[in-house]
C-alpha cells in the first residue's frame, strides 16, 4: 500500500527525498510541490523529484497526503493554512524534530482532515533541494505520534512500503528521546569544533587541518547544520536540552577530577561504562551484513 498522489510544502532535503523516496517505491506517484524559491522549483522539475507545481495550498485538492517539510516554526501555521485551503479528504503530517508543543496544538484544535504528526530520523549535514537523496529513509527509524485518525493505519503502511522502520512514540517521549539521540549530539559537535576554534589561532588552521583525521571529522560533523535549524531545536526543546547539558557539565567535572588526580583505574571504569551503553549501536544494523573491518568496501 502507498499514496497515489503526494504534497509536498517545502522542497529542501527532507522533502526532496520523501518525492523520491515515494516515486521509488511506487513509481506512478504524483508528486505535487509547493516552495516559494522558483529556482528550488525549477530544480525539482528538471530533475524529475516532482510532477506538479502547486502555487497556493489549494492546489493540493486530491492528494493523499500533504507533508510539511518547512523550518519548525512554520509547521503549525502551514497546517492550519493546508486544513482550511483543501477541500477533499487528505492526510497533514509533518516532519519536525519537535512534537510536545506541536502536539499540544494540534489536539486543541478541530480539524477537517487527519493530521498525523511524524519524523524520519534521517538527514545529512548539508542541507538543499540538491541534497536530495531516494536513499535516504531506508532503513532509517520513522516516528510517528500515535493518531485516532481512520487512515492512521494507511500512513504507517505507506512509510513500512517506503523501506522505513516505524516506530510509535508519544510526543513527550519523542522529544525526550530525541534529545538525546540528535540534539545534544549537535551541542557535543559544536562543542568539539568550537574547542578547537577558540584553541587553535587562525593562522594554523592549514596546518591544524592536515592533521585531523576521521576522528574529529565524525565528531564534529553535525556542527555543519543549518545554524537556523540549530536554534530551533536548541530553543524548542529546551528543558531537555538543559538537563543534559548539566549532565555534559558533571561528566566533565568526573573526567578533570580523574585526570587531575590520574586515577587512572576509575577513569577506566567510567570510559568502559559509556562504551557499554554505546555498544549497542556497533553492531551490523538489521537487514545488514557485517563488514570485515570498519574500513571494508561495502557491497
Amino acid at each position: 500500500m502507498t499514496f497515489n498522489k503526494i504534497g509536498i510544502v517545502g522542497l529542501g532535503l527532507i522533502g526532496g527525498s520523501i518525492a523520491l523516496r515515494a516515486k521509488s517505491a511506487a513509481p506512478t506517484t504524483t508528486i505535487v510541490g509547493y516552495t516559494r524559491r522558483k529556482s528550488t522549483l525549477d530544480y525539482a522539475l528538471q530533475h524529475g523529484i516532482i510532477d506538479q507545481v502547486a502555487t497556493r495550498f489549494s492546489d493540493f485538492d486530491g492528494v493523499d497526503a500533504v507533508f510539511v517539510c518547512t523550518p519548525i516554526p512554520d509547521i503549525m501555521p502551514t497546517l492550519v493554512e493546508l486544513d482550511q485551503a483543501i477541500t477533499r479528504p487528505c492526510i497533514l503530517t509533518d516532519v519536525a524534530s519537535l512534537k510536545d508543543q506541536l502536539w499540544n496544538e494540534v489536539r486543541r484544535k478541530q480539524w477537517r482532515h487527519d493530521v498525523i504528526l511524524g519524523h524520519p530520523m534521517a538527514g545529512k549535514e548539508i542541507s538543499g533541494i540538491e541534497a536530495a537523496d531516494p536513499d535516504l529513509l531506508i532503513n532509517k527509524t520513522y516516528i510517528v505520534i500515535p493518531s485516532k485518525s481512520t487512515r492512521y493505519l494507511e500512513f504507517l503502511a505507506t512509510l513500512e512500503c517506503w523501506g522505513c522502520r516505524v516506530l510509535e512514540l508519544t510526543a513527550a517521549d519523542h522529544d525526550r528521546y530525541v534529545a538525546y539521540a540528535s540534539h545534544l549530539p549537535y551541542v557535543a559537535a559544536i562543542v568539539g569544533a568550537g574547542m578547537a576554534a577558540k584553541a587553535i589561532p587562525e593562522s594554523e588552521t592549514p596546518s591544524f587541518f592536515q592533521v585531523t583525521s576521521s576522528g574529529f571529522r565524525d565528531t564534529t560533523r553535525v556542527a555543519d547544520s543549518d545554524p537556523q535549524w540549530g536554534a530551533d531545536v536548541l530553543l524548542g526543546n529546551a528543558t531537555h536540552i538543559r538537563d543534559g547539558i548539566a549532565t555534559a557539565r558533571q561528566l566533565l567535572n568526573d573526567l578533570e577530577h580523574h585526570i587531575q588526580t590520574q586515577n587512572r583505574a576509575d577513569l577506566i571504569k567510567m570510559l568502559n561504562s559509556i562504551r557499554a551503553f554505546r555498544e549497542p549501536l556497533s553492531l551490523p544494523a538489521p537487514g545488514t551484513h557485517p563488514t570485515s573491518s570498519p574500513g571494508s568496501p561495502k557491497t
